[in-house]
């Protein structure tokens, strides 16, 4: 059973306790679970009901992303989800280059309510929607790299760790906009590299390390293939939720992303392309032509966190997209819909449902040695 329907785990089956085969086959020849907004604690219960009053005076604030029933949802710390078995993870960062820039929230002014922690000084921080949605398990980067880098030291052979950053420069609607954004420019996307190989630079899997001696990122990907799963155990491979602009300015400062931490999500077609985001998996037949093709794919099973559909999920997990983001992951039922995402493993991670290689998974490839 790759999935279930249920408020309950699928029952776990005998799994192999020993990694094996794992050097045969590539890191694209597994599918990862993890979770979309990882870090979001979501707002309180009496800013919801502000949020509800005041959509009807503000017919703006759904739109923008503030529809109180798709706010109202939390995950669990970082280290908690990895000790579940999931092994991918998505971050909201804004560049705060000064400090305190989102210290004194306006949902936090004018209900009363505590301020979030440990944002004044400057760097990165992590949370999903300024004003309003600011609560994070890990309100700074630096914070949250560091949770997972301590998870990861205390289990060196876990799998490798994929993470999308989004880099968030959207403004609110009036009367929301109180905040300015600094936008990610060169000196930003430079910072951001930066806090990442602060924490985790020598267990990065870069774009550099996957090119190898291949012209491109999309040559080597669709040829050489990645890096095998025995080779990548204990590290994090980062890339980019963000097209246009953003995309454009890393690119310019890492022409075919050599030297970047990251890789991009938005380059079909183009020669820095070796991760790929199709949040809509539809029918699956885009995603599976890409991983076929030896793209790595980001999909998501669910973007409803109201009514999520498990048909979206039936065919996200079918079409072999390796990261598989989910706001239901095993032991995080919300609502009482009965709706999660699980694999029946110890591990959150099975072998591609895909073939990309003629190389074979075994379900022993996908294993952690037991802790």
């Amino acid at each position: 059973m790759a999935a279930a329907a249920c408020t309950a785990a699928p029952p776990r089956p005998i799994e192999p306790t020993v990694p094996a085969g794992d050097d045969a086959i590539g890191i694209n020849q597994l599918q990862y679970l993890g979770t979309h907004n990882s870090y979001n604690l979501g707002p309180s219960a009496g800013l919801l009901a502000v949020l509800g009053l005041g959509s009807g005076l503000f017919p703006d604030i759904s739109s923008a992303g503030l529809d109180p029933a798709q706010l109202a949802y939390s995950h669990r710390p970082l280290p908690q989800q990895l000790t579940s078995g999931l092994r991918t993870f998505e971050l909201d960062v804004y560049a705060d280059p000064e400090g305190g820039r989102f210290a004194n929230p306006l949902a936090a002014q004018l209900l009363d309510e505590p301020f979030p922690a440990g944002v004044d000084q400057p760097g990165m921080k992590v949370l999903h929607i300024q004003e309003i949605n600011y609560r994070s398990t890990c309100p700074t980067l630096i914070g949250c790299l560091t949770q997972l880098k301590d998870w990861s030291d205390a289990h060196p052979a876990h799998l490798p760790v994929i993470l999308n950053i989004e880099m968030k420069e959207d403004e609110l609607p009036a009367p929301f906009n109180v905040t300015p954004i600094q936008r990610f420019d060169a000196t930003q996307l430079d910072a951001l590299d930066a806090e990442i190989r602060s924490v985790v630079g020598d267990r990065l899997i870069t774009p550099d390390d996957v090119r190898g001696s291949a012209p491109d990122l999309r040559t080597a990907v669709t040829t050489a293939g990645w890096p095998s799963v025995a080779d990548s155990r204990g590290k994090f491979l980062f890339f980019m939720d963000n097209a246009g602009t953003v995309e454009r300015d890393y690119l310019q400062l890492h022409p075919n992303l050599s030297g970047g931490v990251l890789f991009t999500s938005a380059g079909f077609g183009q020669t820095h392309a070796g991760v790929l985001k199709v949040n809509e998996p539809g029918d699956g037949s885009e995603i599976r032509s890409l991983v076929e093709q030896g793209y790595l794919v980001r999909t998501r099973a669910d973007d409803d966190v109201v009514t999520p559909d498990p048909a979206q999920r039936d065919a996200a997990l079918a079409s072999g997209g390796q990261v598989v983001h989910s706001d239901f992951p095993n032991g995080e039922s919300k609502f009482g819909t009965g709706y999660i995402v699980a694999f029946p493993t110890r591990v959150q991670a099975r072998c591609n449902p895909v073939n990309t290689t003629p190389a074979t998974c075994t379900p022993a490839a996908a294993v952690e040695p037991t802790p």
